[in-house]
């Protein structure tokens, strides 16, 4: 696993003047048992002097931003005067605060009749992938940081004065460079936690049902090891996104799992250009009884998800 990297819980120190200079975070959140995910996603553009992002609540009731739990994925926003990447106060009322760095962060919102409140803690060290910008949309590793990390979500939601109580395992990523998203390729990016101690991260890229392992990591028996391959296959297709799933995965110490993984509760996020994600909760079987919860992004460019859809 990659060495832990100071100062990315800060913008980072060499930006360029790009344009599309971007800083990105993502916490997740979850009520398994009930079928409930939820996030906080923003991204920074400092050199566009605009921000977007927000949170995004959602169970199977609803698929969609119009009728999902919530949603306020504001695509465009100023920054907040002062901002740091985990110290901010949008327009928008989401406060993000760094308690620790790379430990431990509080997530708060209150507009609209919802109101959010969310301790982030890690569980384990950052562990550094380039892979989401590099496979999905081919750019270069120049300048560019991109980690994720496991940890646990506790708080509480409330939405129109019924309460969400969160208490589950959660991931975390964070990154910086130039990011143009609108010549994605067809892929997916997913993760589930079983304890502490067992835990996986993958992005699969390819068109078919088969799709090769590009990076992520593999925790088994509290040893964290990044992913040297493997690959993904769909059992089963749903309407928008596969209903089940194969995964086999090889670390670079030499370990293996196999795993089968089956999405639920449905989103289509539409925060990029010319790119449609597919959002899910996801269950993931670890074998001999082990399982764990956690999400699936299913990407792909927005013309081939149309042609798939409109049949």
């Amino acid at each position: 696993m990659s060495t832990t990297t100071p100062d990315v819980d800060r913008f980072c120190p060499t930006p360029s003047d790009d344009l599309y200079w971007n800083e990105s975070v993502w916490f997740s959140f979850s009520i398994p048992e009930r079928g409930i995910h939820g996030m906080v996603y923003y991204m920074i553009r400092p050199n566009m002097r605009m921000m977007m992002g927000g949170p995004i609540l959602w169970d199977a009731s609803g698929a969609h931003p119009w009728n999902c739990l919530y949603h306020d994925w504001h695509p465009i926003q100023p920054i907040p005067p002062g901002a740091q990447k985990f110290d901010l106060r949008t327009d928008t009322s989401l406060e993000v605060r760094m308690i620790e760095p790379q430990r431990q962060y509080r997530l708060g919102y209150d507009a609209n009749g919802f109101k959010l409140d969310i301790v982030w803690t890690a569980l384990d060290e950052p562990h550094h992938f380039l892979g989401m910008e590099i496979e999905a949309v081919g750019q270069t590793a120049d300048n560019r940081m991109h980690l994720e990390q496991m940890g646990r979500a506790t708080g509480r939601a409330e939405l129109n004065g019924e309460v969400f109580e969160f208490d589950s395992f959660a991931l975390r990523d964070t990154s910086w460079g130039t990011r143009r998203i609108d010549a994605v390729r067809r892929g997916s990016y997913f993760w589930a936690i079983a304890s502490q101690d067992t835990a996986f991260h993958a992005q699969t890229m390819g068109d078919g049902d088969e799709q090769r392992v590009v990076g992520g990591f593999l925790r088994l028996d509290g040893r964290t090891a990044s992913l040297a391959g493997g690959k993904r296959v769909v059992t089963k297709m749903g309407e928008l996104t596969p209903d089940c799933f194969t995964l086999s995965l090889a670390d670079e110490l030499g370990r293996t799992a196999e795993i089968t993984a089956r999405p639920s509760s449905h989103l289509t996020f539409n925060g990029f250009p010319r790119a449609q994600v597919v959002w899910s909760l996801l269950h993931a079987d670890f074998g001999g009884g082990v399982t764990g919860w956690g999400d699936i992004q299913e990407f792909q460019p927005l013309e081939m998800f149309r042609r798939m859809v409109r049949g």
